[in-house]
């Protein structure tokens, strides 16, 4: 006792212990200021990001009052939490932290492959170092292993179709095919991709908190061992995935065998099974394929009977003129952008290029997509939908890294050419046979939620499917 008081002592303790959590809670939040970044305020517990944990702002609108709040800045600071974090906002340092020294930049910084989820653990998305490398491999393989080009009969899905349709009822119908034609070859009835697929665009109460979770609290959602389908994957799912073009391929290249190996520190990189390798693959083909297509085709042909003139000039004697197809998705992209954001953990202290700041190890890095997608420094009428800005001319104009749909560098989506096939056929197929009209039911503008880092269309989209007559 350093008093006689027993009350006094304790008075003492506890503001020692106030104290030493205040400080843990506020001792980087003078982190940009001294290094002359703009920055938002923090508070304590919170950071800079209070009004995300605090579900009053998304991701994406909280990047985006970031980034238009300092339109001169480079760079924008902010504090998740307790971390600095920064936002990156020019394309020259973007392609040197994506591409040039992906080196230093080579994780996500999500910390989630250590989770009991199935759906994450052997996620490439989330995997980090010799895991990545091996999940990534097996993934080449597999996208390798499948039908290069959809050729699923599509005319059975849109056949009867010529009245106002749920769009996102009909494309769901239409992609069913084309997934499980090249995941499963056919033996899917349905039940694991339709699963997989509603668990994300009808996502329940605690579903939401477990998500939000996974965002803002990566370490409590592996600590509290929560998971993001319940019951999966079942009994009847393993029974699907035996059967599996996915499980054909893991056997064929021996993942499982190379995932269970001892690395070079002697620990296993590992316990998996062929069956939990597969489901982790299936639930990134749904999370990371699937929707984003589901969303641009919707999104496109949301546009495109939106600008009558545009869908006009992609026919061309009653045929589709793919390169200007092609543009138009580009432009859907760019406009609708899948990802709002791209996410890398600094591994190592890095000097920041012209500015001379060094950054951190462990400093999480964000570059907003999506702003740069709609930044008139990089497009003019950025909020228009004007698919020509795409065709050469005006392409080669453009920052090369002023455009990231895909995101950049060594971890670029693995399956960007697998996707816009998808997306260019269905809406090949499509718009070879049907105008498409907007009509009462048909928002002015799409609204979409975000869903981790990903954006998904919040509302059913009702158009008109009206045959052409050929």
């Amino acid at each position: 006792m350093f008093f006689e008081s027993f009350l006094l002592n304790l008075a003492i303790l506890a503001a020692l212990i106030v104290a030493l959590i205040f400080d843990y809670v506020t001792k980087f939040f003078s982190y940009w200021y001294i290094r002359h970044i703009p920055y938002k305020l923090p508070i304590p517990f919170f950071g800079s990001d209070y009004h995300r944990v605090l579900n009053l702002r998304s991701t994406s609108d909280e990047v985006m009052n970031l980034y238009t709040k300092y339109p001169e800045a480079n760079f924008v600071g902010v504090i998740k939490s307790r971390i600095p974090e920064l936002i990156v906002k020019d394309p020259d340092v973007i392609k040197k932290m994506l591409s040039t020294d992906f080196a230093n930049f080579h994780c996500r910084g999500i910390g989630l492959d250590k989770s009991r989820d199935v759906c994450l653990r052997n996620n490439l998305f989330y995997a980090e170092g010799e895991k990545w490398t091996l999940l990534r491999e097996g993934l080449e393989s597999l996208l390798n292993g499948m039908h290069r080009e959809p050729d699923v009969s599509l005319h059975v899905c849109l056949s009867g179709t010529n009245e106002v349709v749920n769009v996102r009822e009909l494309l769901s119908e239409i992609l069913d095919a084309v997934f499980k034609d090249c995941l499963f070859e056919g033996k899917d009835d349905g039940f694991l991709l339709n699963n997989l697929r509603q668990s994300i665009q009808h996502r329940t109460f605690p579903e939401k908190l477990k998500s939000y979770l996974k965002e803002i609290f990566p370490s409590v959602y592996t600590l509290l061992g929560l998971t993001t389908i319940s019951g999966f994957p079942s009994a009847k799912a393993n029974k699907v995935l035996k059967e599996s073009n996915i499980v054909l391929q893991i056997q064929k290249i021996g993942l499982v065998d190379k995932m269970n190996t001892k690395n070079k520190k002697g620990t296993k990189l590992e316990n998996v099974t062929e069956l939990e390798l597969a489901f982790s693959m299936v639930s990134l083909f749904v999370t990371e394929g699937y929707i984003p297509c589901l969303n641009v085709i919707t999104s496109l042909l949301f546009e495109l009977a939106k600008n009558s003139e545009i869908q006009e000039k992609i026919r061309v004697n009653n045929s589709v003129n793919v390169d200007y197809l092609d543009a138009c998705i580009k432009e859907v992209l760019r406009l609708y952008s899948p990802y709002s954001v791209i996410t890398r953990k600094c591994v190592k202290a890095y000097e920041m290029p012209e500015s001379k700041m060094i950054l951190d190890k462990k400093i999480t890095v964000t570059v907003p997509v999506e702003e740069i997608h709609k930044d008139l420094k990089h497009y003019k009428s950025p909020c228009a939908f004007n698919p020509d800005r795409f065709l050469e001319s005006e392409n080669e104009m453009r920052h090369t890294f002023a455009y990231l749909p895909f995101g950049a560098g060594p971890r670029k989506c693995i399956g960007e050419q697998f996707a816009m096939q998808t997306i260019r056929k269905v809406a090949r197929a499509i718009l070879e046979k049907y105008i498409i009209e907007t009509t009462e039911k048909t928002p002015s503008q799409l609204s979409f939620v975000d869903h981790n880092f990903m954006k998904i269309i919040k509302d059913d989209i009702w158009l008109k499917f009206t045959p052409l007559e050929h």
